[in-house]
């Protein structure tokens, strides 16, 4: 399954592309300037900090996903690269209403924002309502509808992912042990395999059902 939006269309938009290492901060609730930002390649992370000093990740960035700097800024939260990220930035005409932008430009922004809440709407029912596997693996299914899988690695279905163990406990609220236990029960339960950076789903509609994993909600339809 394809990104929500294709490289060929955002980078028909016009914007300015930019790059960011892996582990650099792509923005910050601090940052003052109105942007819209297109993911072209790579994964980053938005994360809160909590006032115990714990950090929250809401949501993972993905390539054809679009961070605005102005809800980042409302929210709170950081957006940092994972691995190496390339996005096209545009000037938010939303914050910035001297700006004019094409009327696709428009519905553009509206879809991803609306994607964007769907997703949280979603995350805020797996934290509060599935126990630890249900969490983790709901997460994982989430990741590869949206990023898309193969079936090259002995003949399952996968997904190379970057993220450690760490970043999985801080998406979903559990320790870094948990999360070890989690992936280990769900290896010898022969739904799920996370080796090596690589996600493979053993039995992915066993693992759907069992999570009530409704892919509709990650649709990637173009716009």
């Amino acid at each position: 399954m394809a990104a929500q939006l294709s490289i060929e269309h955002i980078r028909s938009l016009g914007g300015v592309a930019r790059t960011f290492v892996a582990g650099s901060a792509i923005c910050d609730y601090d940052n003052d300037t109105p942007r819209l930002l297109f993911v072209l390649d790579g994964w980053a992370s938005c994360s809160k900090m909590l006032p115990n000093g714990t950090r929250f990740m809401t949501e993972f960035v993905l390539r054809g996903d679009m961070i605005s700097t102005s809800l980042t800024a409302l929210s709170r939260e950081t957006v940092r690269a994972i691995t190496n990220v390339t996005v096209m930035v545009f000037p938010d005409f939303t914050s910035l209403p001297k700006i004019e932008a094409p009327t696709f430009f428009y519905r553009i922004v509206i879809a991803e924002l609306v994607r964007h809440q769907a997703r949280m709407s979603e995350r805020l029912a797996n934290i509060g309502r599935r126990d630890a596997l249900e969490k983790t693996g709901y997460l994982l299914l989430e990741l590869g509808a949206r990023i898309g899988t193969s079936r090259d690695y002995a003949n399952a279905e996968y997904f190379d992912c970057p993220l450690t163990q760490a970043d999985i406990g801080d998406a979903v609220g559990l320790s870094t042990v948990h999360i070890n236990r989690v992936l280990r029960d769900m290896r010898e339960a022969g739904l799920l395999s996370f080796r090596n950076g690589i996600v493979a789903f053993l039995d992915r509609p066993r693992l759907a059902d069992l999570v009530d994993f409704d892919e509709s909600c990650f649709d990637t339809t173009m716009v």
